[in-house]
């Protein structure tokens, strides 16, 4: 396939906005066009993004190689197959689909045309995070052995408007955001199951789980637990690892992370100091080299379908699912 590589935009929200902006550095990639339900939206799209904009979906595969997904949850299914029984690349923001079942014909119609499907499990490449995981591979505080993950803020206003107040739009805040975390500690100790969980709904709206606590086993006999919140109002972003030589901690999008062996001294880095790149810059850009030179994603549509299984298991184990 000759650069540069022919990308559509599907879902001309603020998302889907961003993630087109961040192709600008790419030389190997251009974005030929965009299509969203809203011809307006579309067209305001097009005209920010200096694009076209297409009067229908059929219309957009017909110009590109592949695609941005970055439309609404409950929509990644029908757009997805869309494009994937096209021959169409295709790029989905998470979560991968609402329902395991749902990526799994995902998985599969991607394999069936032969074509890459990446879901934006972009968590793993925030500094911090990506951080971590070299200093475990590393081994600077030895074989982990418990880890623990908080991730709180005041955002239930966010879930009270447009699709993301109807669970059957977003799936609730398990799948809608939680699906990074979820992802990222798979990513960084390995497969776990769900050993317990218990969530809350203080408020009457949105209808799901507002403050959600679940504790995990990996296979690596790795002890986990894990919180998150839209209704904590000081809100804050912690991980910590204990290790059998010493612990790390980061502080999530910002701060540091940092790690002390025993009897040893502490060792932090700031973000800028990791200076990894932007991070939906680099997922993008991973797509795009997948798809021209073959090279490795750092996720898959797999890792996608991994976290959305993760997120019904919790949901399963606070009696949450039908």
């Amino acid at each position: 396939m000759h650069t540069p590589l022919n990308l559509g935009l599907i879902g001309a929200g603020g998302i889907g906005r961003h993630l087109a902006w961040q192709l600008r550095p790419l030389s190997e990639a251009r974005l030929t066009g965009v299509y969203d339900v809203d011809a307006t939206l579309a067209q305001r799209a097009a005209e920010e993004l200096e694009t076209t904009a297409y009067p229908s979906l059929d219309a957009l595969l017909d110009a590109v190689d592949a695609c941005i997904l970055a439309t609404p949850p409950h929509t990644h299914y029908a757009l997805g197959m869309q494009a994937l029984q096209r021959g169409k690349h295709l790029f989905c923001e998470k979560p991968l689909a609402l329902t395991v079942a749902d990526c799994d014909a995902l998985l599969h119609a991607a394999q069936q045309a032969g074509v890459r499907l990446m879901a934006g499990q972009v968590l793993r490449l925030f500094p911090l995070f990506w951080q971590s995981r070299q200093w475990l591979q590393e081994g600077v505080i030895g074989a982990p052995i418990a880890v623990n993950l908080q991730r709180r803020g005041y955002e239930i206003n966010l879930f009270r408007e447009g699709w993301r107040a109807d669970p059957t739009c977003s799936g609730g805040v398990l799948l809608e955001m939680n699906v990074h975390e979820l992802d990222y500690l798979r990513w960084l100790l390995g497969e776990f199951t769900v050993v317990a969980a218990q969530g809350s709904q203080p408020f009457p709206e949105p209808n799901f789980v507002q403050h959600w606590q679940a504790t995990l086993r990996f296979e690596s006999g790795v002890i986990g637990s894990v919180e998150c919140s839209i209704v904590d109002a000081l809100g804050g972003y912690t991980v910590r690892i204990v290790g059998a030589e010493g612990t790390l901690e980061h502080t999530g999008f910002s701060g540091v992370i940092r790690y002390k062996k025993h009897g040893g001294h502490e060792v932090s880095l700031t973000p800028e100091e990791i200076g990894t790149p932007e991070p939906y810059l680099w997922e993008l850009r991973s797509f795009v080299r997948a798809i021209l030179y073959d090279e490795t994603l750092p996720f898959d549509g797999y890792d996608g379908r991994m976290a959305v299984a993760s997120a019904h298991a919790i949901l399963q184990a606070m009696g949450r699912e039908a």
